[in-house]
Order: C-alpha cells, then sequence, then structure tokens
C-alpha cells in the first residue's frame, strides 16, 4: 500500500455553510475532508491545529461511492470562520493500524468570500423569505416575552448562534446565492444589538456556561436572554434517543439551569430539523419557545422579523411534540442507535422495522388512546388573537363542507388556520378518533377584520380500509365534524349520518403481509419492541412471491429512421420510435447516465439520460432537490419540506415549487428528484426535514401543490420515496412489515392524496422492502398501483444504487424504467438478461417509452 499519506479533498471551506455535503455521513460541523491512505490504529488519532489552535476530534467514515476510502472529517471551521481567508491545517501524531506513524503534515485551506444578494432574483428571494416566516412555529409565549423591544440587547447562550442551520444534509440540502447567518441578520436585518463580550464565549462552538459575574453583568444590558439550540439532520444517518440528538447534552442542561436562574426572561429558539425533547422548557421555565426548523437562505431574517414583530408567527406544527420520545408508539419498533454505537453503512446490516403502531401514526395515536402530548398537531401561537365561528356541517354524500369565519379580534395583525377533522363511528372497523380532512389558512387579517372559510372534505378523505374486501368504506352511523386552529383547540362544529354503510371502490390487492405480527388497537394498548438489526441476509425472514406481466411486443419499425424531434412534433411516432431501437440501445436507455455530485470537485447533477446520437435525442438533466437545485452553482435555497408543511398554505406551496422550476431550467435541469413525502412515522428519522408530515392529507394535499408550481412552470417533479421509506440508517437493509390498512390509510394515502392535486412526470421507488418484498422490484406495485390505480404514465425510476441489493433484472422486468445512478456495467448487465432470455425486448420496449414520455414533456 506505500507509505501513509494524507490527501486533502477539499481545499476551500464555506463558513456559511455548517453541515456539508459529507456531513451526512458523520453529523461533524464546518467540515474539511482529508483522505487516509491507509486505516488509523485504535489509538493512532493525533493532534489536530487550525492556526496552532486545536480542534475537536474529527470523525472518520468509509466513503464507498466514486472512489473507495477512509475520510476523515475534521470541523476546521471552529477555528476558520473569517471569510476570503487562509488557514494554516497542521496533523500530527498520527498513525496506522500497524503502529506505522503518518508523516506529519500541512496544508492550506482557503474559506470563500462572503455571499451577497443577486437583485436580479429579488422576487425569488422574497418567495424565500415569505415562505421561511410563514414556516416557523411559536411554541410559547408566556407573559407576552416575544415580541422584543426595538433596539433590545440580545444575551445569546448557546454555540447554536454560530451553527445556526437553515437545511438539511443529502438530497435536500440547499446551495443558495447568499445565506445570512443568525449574526448576519442582528446587524443586516434588525434593529437589535448583540452582547458581544457573552457571544464570544460560543465562537469556538462550545457550549459554555457563562460565571456568575458575567450573567449579572450580561442582565444589566438586557432582562431576557436568548438561548439557541441547533440539530442536525439529513440523509443516510437517523438521529438518536439520546443526549446531543433528541435531549440535551449535559453542557447545554448546564448553561440552560444557569441563565434561568438569573434572568427574569428567557427566550428559547429551537434550531433543529425534527420535534427535540421539550421537558427542559417547563422544568426551567423557558417563557418563549420559536421553532424555526429548517427554513431556507433567509430563516435568520424571518427569524429577527418573529422576534421584532414584524411578522406575526402563523406556523403550525405539521407534527406531534410528544412529552418523552418513548411516549409514541412508533419509537419502540425503530433501530434506535445511541451516541458510540458503531452504526452500519447503508447496506451493511439488515433492519426488520414492524409497524405495529399500525394506523395509529403520530397524533393519531396520541388522540385515540388519551395520551397527552407537549404540543398537539396543528399547534402554533400568534400575537394576535382570533375569533373562529362555524356554520353547521352539511353532506352530500361525497364532500363534507363546512363555513368558518375568522376574525381577528387581536390588536396586531396576522395570518390564522382553520383545521377540520372527522371523527367517524365505530362499526366493523376500529377507527382513530379524528383524522385532519381539509384546512384552509386566511390572508393575512388587520385587527377586527374578518374572513370567511369554505372547508371541503371528500369521503375518500375519511373512508377506512376494509381488509377483508379490499374495499374503502364509508360506515353507517353518525359523523362528528370538529374545527379548530389546532387539533387540540377542535371543537364539535356538528354532525351529520350516513344510514348505511357504502362501500366507496374497491381495489386491487397489492403489498399484503406475508408474515403475522402483533398490531396496536385499543384492546392491547401498548407496543412492544419487536424490530431487529439482523445480519445483510437475514432481512427478510419470509419473501412475498414475485410478481410477473409480460407486455405484448411491438411491431418493428423498418421504415425511414425516425428522430427525436419529429415524436416530438407527432407523439403518435412513439412506438415506431422505440421499436426501431437495438436491444442495446433499448437497454441504454433503460439505465441512467451517472450521476456528477459525491465529491467536491464535481458539480452536482444527480443524473443524466443516456443520448443515442443517431436519432439525434437531447440529453435531460435530473437534480435533488426539495428545496431547490441541489447543485454547485448558486441558486435559490427554499425551506425544507416539513417547514413548507408548517406554514398550511396551499398558494405558497405553489409559489415554492414554482421558483424552483423558474431555477432549474436556468441551470438547464427539466426534472426535479422531488418532492419527498414519506410519512413521519418517527420523528428520529434522518429526513424528518426532507419529509412533510406525520399526516398523510396534510403532507399529500402540500406535496402535491408544490409538485404543481413545478409541473405548470415547466420541470417534472417526483414523488418519492415509494413506500414506507421511513428510516436511514442501513437503509438498503431495511425491510418494513406494515399492514395492509396501514399501508392504505398512511403511506399509500399520502401519494394518494397527491396525485390527486397534480400527477408527477416520474416517480421514485424506495429501498427498503416492504412486507417481503422491495417494491423497486414488485411488479404488482409498479403495474397495478401505480401505472393501474394512480394512472402514472411517466418513469418510474429506483432509487440511487438500489441494485446494491436488489437484482437489477428484476427491477426492470417489474416496470422499474431507470436503473439509477447507472454505468455502462448495468446497460451491459441488461443486455446480457435479453441473450440469456432472463429479460424480453417487450418488458424493455414498455419502460423506453415511459422514459420518452417524460423526456418529451420537458427536453
Amino acid at each position: 500500500m506505500g507509505k501513509p499519506k494524507f490527501s486533502l479533498m477539499d481545499k476551500t471551506l464555506n463558513p456559511e455553510i455548517v453541515d456539508g455535503k459529507m456531513n451526512a455521513f458523520v453529523k461533524v460541523p464546518y467540515g474539511i475532508q482529508v483522505r487516509l491512505s491507509h486505516p488509523l490504529g485504535k489509538d493512532g488519532y493525533g493532534r489536530v491545529t487550525v492556526d496552532g489552535i486545536p480542534i475537536s476530534r474529527g470523525k472518520i467514515f468509509k466513503l464507498d461511492m466514486v472512489i473507495k476510502a477512509d475520510v476523515l472529517y475534521l470541523p476546521v471551521g471552529e477555528v476558520a470562520r473569517e471569510f476570503d481567508r487562509e488557514y494554516t491545517l497542521e496533523l500530527t501524531g498520527f498513525k496506522t493500524a500497524e503502529g506505522v506513524p503518518y508523516p506529519d503534515c500541512s496544508f492550506k485551506i482557503k474559506t470563500t468570500a462572503k455571499s451577497r444578494p443577486d437583485p436580479a432574483f429579488a422576487e425569488n428571494d422574497e418567495v424565500a423569505l415569505e415562505a421561511a416566516r410563514e414556516g416557523m412555529v411559536l411554541l410559547r409565549n408566556e407573559k407576552g416575552v416575544l415580541p422584543l423591544k426595538e433596539g433590545a440587547v440580545l444575551n445569546c447562550f448557546g454555540r447554536g448562534q454560530y451553527m445556526y442551520r437553515n437545511t438539511s444534509t443529502g438530497a435536500s440540502m440547499i446551495n443558495p446565492r447568499w445565506q445570512p447567518d443568525f449574526m448576519d441578520a442582528i446587524k443586516e436585518h434588525s434593529s437589535f444589538s448583540v452582547n458581544e463580550e457573552l457571544s464570544a464565549l460560543y465562537c469556538y462552538l462550545q457550549d459554555v456556561t457563562p460565571g456568575g459575574n458575567m450573567l449579572e453583568k450580561a442582565k444589566e444590558q438586557s432582562d431576557t436572554a436568548v438561548i439557541l439550540i441547533s440539530r442536525t439532520s439529513g440523509e443516510f444517518l437517523d438521529n438518536h434517543p439520546d443526549k446531543g440528538s433528541y435531549y440535551l447534552t449535559d453542557d447545554e442542561e448546564a448553561m440552560i439551569k444557569a441563565v434561568t436562574a438569573v434572568f427574569d426572561k428567557t427566550v428559547a429558539i429551537i434550531n433543529s430539523g425534527f420535534p427535540m425533547d421539550i421537558a427542559w422548557t417547563q422544568k426551567y421555565g423557558i417563557d418563549a419557545v420559536v421553532y424555526t426548523g429548517f427554513t431556507g437562505m433567509l430563516s435568520s431574517y424571518a427569524l429577527m422579523e418573529i422576534l421584532d414583530g414584524r411578522t406575526n408567527p402563523s406556523g403550525k406544527l405539521p407534527d406531534t411534540w410528544a412529552r418523552d420520545y418513548y411516549d409514541s408508539p412508533a419509537a419502540h419498533n425503530f433501530i434506535n442507535f445511541k451516541e458510540g454505537d458503531e452504526i452500519p453503512g447503508e447496506k451493511d446490516k439488515g433492519v426488520r422495522l414492524y409497524y405495529e403502531e399500525d394506523i395509529y401514526v403520530g397524533y393519531r395515536y396520541f388522540d385515540s388512546f388519551g395520551k397527552a402530548p407537549a404540543y398537539s398537531f396543528g399547534h402554533g401561537l400568534s400575537y394576535t388573537d382570533f375569533a373562529l365561528e362555524t356554520g353547521k356541517p352539511s353532506f352530500d354524500g361525497n364532500n363534507v363542507t363546512l363555513q368558518v369565519t375568522i376574525t381577528n379580534t387581536g390588536k396586531r395583525a396576522g395570518k390564522e388556520t382553520a383545521q377540520l377533522y372527522l371523527h367517524a363511528p365505530e362499526g366493523k372497523l376500529e377507527k382513530p378518533y379524528r383524522v385532519l380532512a381539509a384546512f384552509e389558512k386566511t390572508k393575512e387579517l388587520k385587527p377586527g377584520e374578518k374572513e370567511l372559510l369554505a372547508l371541503t372534505a371528500c369521503a375518500s378523505d375519511f373512508a377506512s380500509f376494509d381488509e377483508e374486501t379490499g374495499s374503502y368504506l364509508l360506515e353507517a352511523g353518525t359523523y362528528e365534524v370538529y374545527c379548530g386552529n389546532s387539533l387540540a383547540k377542535a371543537v364539535l362544529a356538528g354532525c351529520f349520518t350516513v344510514g348505511k354503510t357504502e362501500t366507496l371502490r374497491t381495489v386491487e390487492r397489492v403489498c399484503r403481509p406475508v408474515e403475522e405480527f402483533k398490531r396496536l388497537n385499543r384492546e392491547n394498548g401498548t407496543a412492544e419492541a419487536v424490530s431487529q438489526l439482523v445480519d445483510l441476509d437475514q432481512r427478510i425472514r419470509v419473501r412475498a412471491p414475485r410478481p410477473s406481466y409480460q407486455p405484448l411486443p411491438l411491431k418493428k419499425h423498418t421504415g425511414k429512421k425516425i428522430i427525436y424531434a419529429q415524436v416530438k412534433e407527432n407523439p403518435g411516432l412513439m412506438d415506431e420510435f422505440v421499436s426501431q431501437m437495438s436491444d442495446k440501445e433499448l437497454c441504454r436507455m433503460n439505465v441512467c447516465g451517472g450521476s456528477n455530485w459525491y465529491l467536491p470537485w464535481q458539480n452536482g447533477e444527480a443524473g443524466k439520460t443516456n443520448v443515442i446520437k443517431k436519432y439525434k435525442m437531447p440529453r435531460m438533466l435530473v437534480s435533488d432537490g426539495n428545496t431547490g437545485i441541489n447543485v454547485k452553482k448558486k441558486n435559490i435555497g427554499m425551506p425544507c419540506s416539513a417547514s413548507i408543511a408548517a406554514t398550511f398554505n396551499k398558494e405558497l406551496a405553489y409559489r415554492v415549487g414554482s421558483v424552483i422550476a423558474k431555477e432549474s431550467k436556468a441551470q438547464n435541469i427539466y426534472q426535479n428528484l422531488g418532492p419527498g413525502m414519506n410519512i413521519h412515522r418517527n420523528v428520529l428519522n434522518g429526513r424528518h426535514p426532507e419529509y412533510f408530515s406525520e399526516d398523510p392529507y396534510l403532507a399529500g394535499m402540500m406535496a402535491g401543490m408544490h409538485a404543481k408550481g413545478m409541473e405548470d412552470n415547466g420541470v417534472g417533479s417526483c414523488y418519492k420515496h415509494m413506500f414506507c421509506n421511513n428510516s436511514d440508517t442501513s437503509r438498503k437493509g431495511s425491510h418494513s412489515i406494515v399492514s395492509e390498512r396501514a399501508l392504505r390509510e398512511i403511506y399509500f394515502r399520502v401519494f394518494e392524496v397527491a396525485i390527486a392535486v397534480q400527477k408527477p412526470s416520474a416517480v421514485m421507488t424506495s429501498y427498503n422492502a416492504v412486507n417481503g418484498i422491495y417494491p423497486a422490484e414488485n411488479a404488482d406495485v409498479i403495474q397495478k398501483l401505480i401505472r393501474g390505480e394512480w394512472g402514472i404514465d411517466g418513469m418510474v425510476m429506483t432509487d440511487w444504487g438500489t441494485y446494491d441489493t436488489v437484482d437489477a433484472v428484476e427491477m426492470v422486468k417489474a416496470g422499474n424504467c431507470w436503473l439509477t445512478e447507472g454505468s455502462k456495467k448495468y446497460s451491459r448487465l441488461l443486455e446480457q438478461a435479453v441473450k440469456e432470455g432472463r429479460l424480453s425486448r417487450a418488458v424493455l420496449e414498455r419502460n423506453v417509452r415511459s422514459v420518452i414520455s417524460t423526456m418529451l414533456k420537458r427536453v
């Protein structure tokens, strides 16, 4: 292997980015990557300094993508925080596993220049700011501590003031033109000043408890303390039910205890991508709590506006905040890794996840079982007061309609949300106590102003799935209609009666469980921890049969060559265009042309269609990005999807999608790999901020409006990940065991709601298996459900690298028409399968028709 050697993978650091792209693997802030030629020994970690100042211990991860290497991720940003400056990074005293010393070495690293807004994109930036304003949630405001007085001095506590996060890691990471941090926002976008002596304690990213003298001195400047708690979250790794992730660290708690003992007024800013422990706010008497979520490039500006009252908060929680993590039944059937555990790679281990909570996801559990949360679904305070007056609900056999008048009875302008919940009668089927069936948001109402909202809920939004008959039922009995500005505040508005049980529709049965498991109901009451981490080959204990669909072959076109432009002009030529292709060409079109996004020197495109030059085909580029365009060239940075859901503003979700589409086209990208809309089954899913909500109706409606904004403006959307992609650690070895009813009412339902709003140009299957078979190879899921029941005619693609754990040929046979991220290796693999008779030309033709169909809409 040669002599030990360090190699610097990226010589630049952007101090504006807390969590870099590779941070998804290790969760180390402000990091630089150093490649190790040899693995380090157990005691082989040496000393690392930046300009002679020691930094915290880095973390090692095994990169297994474009290159295979041990990579040391170092938090150089603890020191390298100034813009446009050179720093010296030194590594000394390192040893290999064999005890061979690494040569001491030093590297020069450069920080980037400070970013500034581009006036040409002012309108787009304003949409990002508006979404950030409405995506933040005021959880608590005792004694009217907020808003703060104009010109107040901010006594800021916690390293979160230097680690203010605006996005998640992985697929939904943003790369915005400019992104003012917390300190920038104080200086540039508020009348506040900051206690600089106090804030200087936290500049090295440690949660320090100031001494008593400093606390008293700070109190002389202002009687209000602002505590910032920040948590990362994103793709590849789930979060942990321990200190430093879901719970406070010991240092954070000691700091908070000391601060609250001195200050009369305290404000907590929770800058986290997921709901975390909130008990400490009660324990230490925190007066006001603002949940920022990850609200995009202008998150810090929106926060200043909420703190000083220029913006009246109107966000609502898209998830229940439990009093403790383990209050949720889903917490007991999740692989709860702790800090210090050896975390397996995404394909190193198998995971069996039993969805024992069944239909009782999120508020459906807390509301049905009488379990009090810390904050209910839909909760969110305002600086003003609103009165909600409802009429009597009416039901015409298909739709429930409720008129709601909302009046601003307070002293500040603001927006309010009306949320309609349905309680269905118990009949043959046990049901959640209430489900969200409609919501609307007012315009900004001045004091004394009112607005009449019409809420309409379709019967399909509160029907129940009967596993015995494969039907959606509207059972006979009395239905109660509740309305309020949160689930906890929803009151009975009226009732309607269904005289006899009605079957709304009967569906094809797909993805039914192949093994028995306990399901939570009101009789058995509690969940048990039965999910397991197992060897990869043991992840599927009982395998479901693999269905097969064999399409008819196309008649071979033998006439004059047809080129792409002719099909664009006359789509009726599609069959002839596809049938003229050779087997080799068809195989190439079934495979993505590779990605360009993993490493620092790549430009960030997630994939591209292969080009067959003789047909003069264009290349279609695709990129990740629920929140923007996840490429190297800077662009817009919208709030994460969970924060978009928190706005409860459909029109705003549409505008967010519209802006992303406009900026995508400017980068020649016409297919976006979003929105992702998996259910928030467990709050510790690493991709929690990337998805919308625990509720399928809210998530589906907001995702659908987001997608409609993109599609109406010329960029394709892609609904992902189908289905049950509800954890990310060991995701390629994960197996979800879930009831058919829960699939139909929760995990399929979110996509069904979105599709009713907007059919996407493409969909993406998930990494994980569901009920004994991977969706990516499940022809019933693709042909019966996605194509048949839902009418999707565009591309069905795999998630990137699904073929690591699923047979590529079987995925293509099932109808997955784009193997991603692809390479010539997989084109050749398909060619060989055709020669061996494992794969028919007719299947390839069927799949390529869908690929071309998607391309024709966009390029």
